[in-house]
């Protein structure tokens, strides 16, 4: 493998927190994460007028100050980038980081959204496609390339615009030879990956930031297959985590990590009873199991919370999410309405063991003291009693 010097590298930075779709897809944590790279890229020697910075940023995004001009994420300023001024550089390194919305669509393909995508134009770009074409003649002057993506990638039908789905294909061109690309994303087809909005950053770019910092001072690249390992030592070591890992070596070889499900701690034995007093079997199951809460009350929770001012606003419900269990909320697919986003959010927690219970906790921190939250815990103390796990049986 030929040797690389930060001084003939190049990069594409890109971070995506705010959409033309609206508030609903408001996602705090790309622009933070894609100004930490850009400067880890400076620290590094990479020259500033070699690394094309785009930007969406939410109001207060965070992140450090890079002296790097940002411009804007929409399709044409990324386009521009792709296919003008990447064609027309040349050096040892190309680094592509990218941090946004994204989906994997009927055929398999991830597509990550452009800024400007909006609910009648949902504009993306097919990274698929795109890893293809870079290593085509249409990007003659990189032969090493290097792509970090944090975005997640469920499948587009379960957000219900698999339809509408504009396609696009990038200009073709002739492979060549002895092109190196090594790719590591967030999440597999059909998986989230886990965001952070109060820290404003996703718990990928977190860990492989982290690992960036630790390689530095060693060769240019880092050892990306290092890297990758310990991002998933990140993952596996718990707290925040994508759902799944996917990357592709430098010899084309494609690895997944698939983190392990919650798992749920047995129930302790039950006490011995004397036999006269001993229930009737389908009673003793009925005990011994944790009760699924019941469609009327689900309906009757949505019904409370799409009602609740509070839960109306995105970014109340975007602060709610960061309260549950990272693997939790990393597992809530996001739709742009507030009552079928609402809807989205309570059924995925009655499917998490304790779930329900996490939502009633993070949703009891708003407005404290209305008459909301009384009804709230009226619910919980309905469909939620403390004793629930032990005694079982159906609701009063």
């Amino acid at each position: 493998m030929t040797a690389a010097r930060p001084e003939r590298t190049h990069a594409l930075v890109v971070g995506v927190e705010r959409y033309a779709a609206g508030a609903a897809w408001d996602l705090p944590g790309p622009a933070a994460d894609a100004r930490r790279f850009t400067a880890w890229l400076r620290g590094r020697g990479v020259p500033a007028a070699q690394i094309s910075l785009l930007l969406e940023p939410l109001p207060g995004a965070g992140g450090p100050e890079v002296d790097v001009p940002a411009g804007p994420a929409g399709r044409e300023a990324v386009q521009e980038v792709l296919t003008r001024r990447l064609p027309a550089r040349e050096g040892d390194l190309l680094w592509v980081f990218w941090g946004g919305h994204g989906v994997t669509d009927p055929r398999g393909h991830r597509r990550l959204f452009y800024a400007d995508a909006g609910p009648d134009d949902r504009r993306n770009l097919d990274l698929d496609a795109w890893l293809t074409a870079f290593t085509t003649d249409l990007v003659p002057g990189f032969a090493r390339q290097i792509w970090l993506v944090d975005s997640c990638q469920t499948f587009v039908e379960d957000l219900g615009f698999a339809r509408t789905l504009p396609a696009e294909v990038p200009p073709g061109g002739d492979r060549l030879p002895g092109r190196e690309q090594f790719a590591l994303l967030a999440s597999g087809p059909g998986q989230r990956a886990a965001n952070d909005p109060a820290a404003q950053t996703g718990a990928f770019s977190r860990a492989v930031l982290e690992g960036l910092a630790g390689s530095d001072g060693a060769a240019w690249p880092p050892d990306m297959a290092a890297l990758a390992d310990g991002v998933v030592g990140a993952f596996t070591g718990g707290g925040q985590r994508p759902t799944s890992l996917r990357y592709q070596t430098w010899a084309g070889d494609v690895r997944r990590y698939e983190a392990p499900a919650p798992s749920v701690p047995p129930a302790p034995p039950a006490p011995a009873v004397p036999a006269a007093s001993a229930a009737p079997p389908v009673a003793s199951a009925v005990r011994t199991a944790v009760r699924a809460v019941p469609d009327a009350a689900v309906r009757a929770l949505v019904d409370l919370l799409a009602s609740w001012p509070s839960m109306t606003d995105q970014n109340h419900r975007q602060l709610v999410l960061g309260m549950l269990p990272v693997e939790l909320a990393g597992a809530v697919p996001r739709l742009p309405a507030a009552r079928t986003d609402i809807l989205s959010i309570v059924r995925t927690c009655r499917h998490h063991p304790g779930g329900l219970t996490a939502l009633v906790e993070a949703v009891s921190f708003l407005e404290p003291g209305s008459l909301e939250q009384g009804a709230l815990a009226e619910w919980a103390a309905r469909w939620l009693p403390p004793e629930e796990a032990e005694q079982g049986g159906a609701p009063a």
